[in-house]
C-alpha cells in the first residue's frame, strides 16, 4: 500500500513537473520572439536616428555656409556704404541721392534674404528636433520594454529553480 501511494505521488509529481516545464518553455519561447521583435525595432530606430543625425549635420553645414555668405554680403554692403560716403563728398546731390537709394535697396534685399533663409533653417531645425524627440521617446519605450522583459525572464528563471 505504501508503495502504491509512493508510486502515485511520483507519477503526479512527474506529471506536474512536465506540465510546469511545458508552461515555462512556452513562456520562454514567447518572450524570445518578443525580444527578437524588439531588437529588430531597435535596429530600425537606430538607423532612423543615424539618418536624422546626418540630416542635422548637413543642416549645420548649410547654416555655416549661409552664415559665411551673409557675412560676406554684409562686408560688401559696408564697402558699398563707404564708397557711397566717398562719392558723396566728391559728387553732386543727384549722384548722392542715387547712391543712397541704391544702398538702401541693397540693405533691404539683404535683410529680406537673411530673414527668409533664417526662417527656413529654423523650420527645418524644428522639424528635425521633433523627429529626434519622437525617435528618442520610442527608443526609451523600447529600452523600458526590454528591461521589463529581462525582469520577467529573471523571475521566470527564479521560478524554474
Amino acid at each position: 500500500m505504501l508503495k502504491d501511494i509512493s508510486k502515485k505521488l511520483t507519477m503526479k509529481k512527474s506529471f506536474f513537473v512536465t506540465q510546469l516545464e511545458g508552461f515555462f518553455n512556452a513562456i520562454t519561447q514567447e518572450y524570445q520572439e518578443l525580444i527578437h521583435q524588439k531588437e529588430v525595432e531597435n535596429s530600425l530606430l537606430e538607423e532612423k536616428v543615424q539618418k536624422l543625425q546626418k540630416d542635422i549635420d548637413n543642416l549645420v553645414a548649410i547654416r555655416k555656409e549661409l552664415t559665411q555668405a551673409l557675412h560676406e554680403q554684409k562686408e560688401q554692403t559696408e564697402k558699398l556704404a563707404e564708397t557711397l560716403h566717398e562719392q558723396q563728398a566728391l559728387s553732386s546731390d543727384a549722384l548722392t541721392k542715387k547712391l543712397l537709394e541704391e544702398n538702401h535697396t541693397l540693405k533691404e534685399a539683404l535683410q529680406n534674404q537673411e530673414s527668409d533663409e533664417t526662417e527656413k533653417l529654423r523650420a527645418q531645425l524644428k522639424k528635425l528636433q521633433t523627429f529626434i524627440a519622437k525617435g528618442g521617446d520610442s527608443y526609451r519605450d523600447t529600452l523600458d520594454t526590454q528591461n521589463k522583459e529581462a525582469l520577467i525572464e529573471e523571475i521566470s528563471k527564479s521560478l524554474k529553480r
